[in-house]
C-alpha cells in the first residue's frame, strides 16, 4: 500500500467484535489494525496515535458514528484522516450526509473482502 517498510495504521470501531475481527482478518496482511468497540474508546486512542484510516460503524449505542467522526475531526492529529463509514444500510440522505459532514467513502455490512480492501487501499494513497 505504501512504499516504506511501515504498515499504515487503520482503526475500526464498531460495537459487533464480530465485525472488528472481520476487517482485522481482511486487512491484517496489508495494514496493522487497532480495534475498538466503542466512540469513546476509539477518541481514547487518538488522543496518543494518530491511524492512517479510519473505518468507522455508522450505528453504535454509546456514541454515534456522527459524533465520533465529529470528534475525531475535533483532533489536529486526525482533523484529515481519511474516514470510511460502515453500515448496514444505506440510503441516499445518509450518503450525503457522510460525505457532507467528512466522511470520505462508505461500505456496508456484511463486508465484501474485496471491496473493503479496494476502498482502504483508494484512500491511503
Amino acid at each position: 500500500m505504501n512504499n516504506n517498510t511501515t504498515k499504515p495504521t487503520v482503526m475500526v470501531v464498531d460495537d459487533q467484535a464480530s465485525i472488528c475481527r472481520e476487517v482485522t482478518e481482511f486487512l491484517k496482511w496489508e495494514c496493522d489494525v487497532a480495534a475498538f468497540k466503542s466512540g469513546p474508546e476509539a477518541i481514547n486512542y487518538i488522543h496518543g496515535n494518530a491511524p492512517d484510516l479510519i473505518i468507522l460503524d455508522y450505528y453504535m449505542p454509546e456514541m454515534t458514528g456522527f459524533e465520533t467522526l465529529m470528534a475525531i475531526r475535533q483532533n489536529r492529529a486526525t482533523a484529515n484522516t481519511p474516514v470510511i463509514f460502515l453500515t448496514t444500510e444505506i440510503n441516499e440522505r445518509m450518503k450525503v450526509e457522510m460525505l457532507e459532514r467528512g466522511a470520505q467513502d462508505y461500505l456496508t455490512k456484511p463486508i465484501n473482502s474485496g471491496e473493503l480492501l479496494d476502498t482502504v487501499k483508494k484512500h491511503l494513497r
